[in-house]
């Protein structure tokens, strides 16, 4: 029982007054939605995080389409994808063991420095007029790269930044400032693109990482992990080790992979699937993507007010089986407005189960392993996509985007379907 301590001082122990549940002072709603923001070096972190992915985003929708202007090939798109995402195959796993090294603060501020270099060159390239193909897929295995140090990284750094238990609401706060951006970027970069071309997009790529790099430059400097002894190899069979033990902890590896296969390229295909099979422009292609992001923004704006009183693992189970349907029905969309809906769902069902997700492998390892479990997540979540992105392409190319999107559809349900069978254990996971 509950006595409120005005009353309880001034009063014997027969004569205390119960309070009510109703009558105990409860904190504001939307402070417990933005609460991870109370941590000043968080609230810089992801102020300058809102400007950098709308660039980022800008420039994803401006390359597809540029890749797709100059080759018509679906093919040549999954093939700069992979291009740009094989790097994440070579060196992601040994970026978990700098992370555990190194201040992560000062990693991300080099990461985000050569990533504003790389679209500040595309931009050039394409001012001038000698832009090619093989440009392309050079400069993306140069951001493949860098994002290969940078997302396990910046990942593992947010329990640096907030509390323990403020770990899902960062995790979510910040999908929603990288759903933010995808909504508002591809959109801008529909019209740029119409209005200036292409170039103008990376251009303001490459001005948004100020932004970040401002607000890491405020942010200072965590002390370094502890030195590990032994061969990289051995640190990264450490994170390994820990995972293999773990069933749920692989169990959600699993179907990050599977997604990362055979969900997450469907944006490698918007191009040739706003063009071919929905007949549409290119302020209409923007809006296609800025669709996901809705949907992506919505359901991590639902987790920073919610998502505490629901367990992690039946949240992830219900986005794990969510978000293959809502890509099976844009796969069969027959006009543009169903097709926007479906993207939409999609959105809502991959932010989801990443976001919860994301939020259970950083909270389970211990401090000492983090990075190197991000970088596994890392690894198979968008290590995969080389995979993916060729799969996706020559499906597309043969068959036709609706087949390829189809494909991934069925293939992530059915896994999906059997991890919940087999793997009881996550949807009673607390995180």
């Amino acid at each position: 029982m509950c006595y409120s301590t005005d009353v309880a001082n001034t009063l014997t122990p027969e004569t205390e007054v119960p309070v009510t549940a109703e009558e105990i002072p409860q904190p504001r709603a939307w402070r417990v939605a933005f609460r991870s923001l109370r941590h000043r070096d968080f609230r810089y972190f992801w102020i300058g995080l809102i400007v950098s992915v709308t660039g980022t985003w800008m420039q994803m929708a401006a390359q597809q389409w540029l890749v797709y202007d100059l080759t018509g090939s679906s093919l040549y798109l999954g093939i700069v994808g992979a291009c740009g995402a094989l790097p994440m195959l070579l060196f992601t796993l040994p970026a978990g063991v700098i992370a555990d090294r190194l201040p992560k603060r000062n990693v991300v501020m080099v990461t985000q420095s050569v990533a504003m270099l790389q679209a500040l060159t595309m931009a050039a390239l394409i001012y001038t007029g000698v832009i090619q193909v093989w440009h392309v897929i050079v400069l993306a295995v140069v951001l493949g790269t860098v994002n290969s140090v940078d997302m396990p990284t910046r990942q593992a750094m947010v329990l640096e930044l907030v509390e323990r238990d403020d770990a899902l609401n960062a995790v979510a706060l910040n999908s929603s400032a990288f759903n933010l951006g995808r909504i508002i970027g591809p959109a801008i970069s529909g019209f740029l693109i119409a209005a200036t071309g292409v170039g103008g997009c990376f251009l303001a790529n490459g001005l948004s990482f100020l932004a970040i790099l401002a607000a890491l430059a405020f942010i200072p400097p965590r002390p370094a992990g502890a030195k590990l002894s032994g061969s990289m190899t051995d640190h990264i069979a450490d994170g390994v080790k820990w995972v293999r033990a773990n069933p749920v902890a692989l169990a959600l590896l699993m179907l990050t992979a599977v997604s990362g296969i055979f969900a997450m390229p469907y944006t490698t295909l918007m191009p040739v699937y706003a063009r071919v099979a929905l007949k549409a422009s290119s302020t209409a292609y923007g809006f296609l993507f800025s669709a996901a992001g809705l949907g992506a923004l919505t359901s991590a704006s639902l987790l920073t007010w919610f998502g505490h009183r629901w367990r992690m693992g039946r949240l992830v189970a219900l986005g794990s089986l969510f978000f293959p349907f809502a890509l099976m029905a844009a796969a069969a969309a027959p006009k543009y407005g169903a097709a926007v809906i479906s993207l939409y769902l999609l959105g809502v069902g991959l932010m989801l189960f990443n976001a919860v997700s994301n939020t259970m492998l950083q909270t389970m390892p211990p401090n000492s392993l983090r990075g190197r479990v991000m970088s596994l997540r890392a690894f198979v979540f968008a290590g995969m996509t080389p995979l993916g992105n060729l799969q996706i392409g020559a499906v597309a190319q043969s068959f036709g985007p609706r087949a390829a999107l189809t494909v991934g559809g069925v293939v992530c349900l059915l896994t999906a379907l059997v991890v919940a069978w087999r793997v009881p254990a996550l949807r009673r996971a607390e995180e």
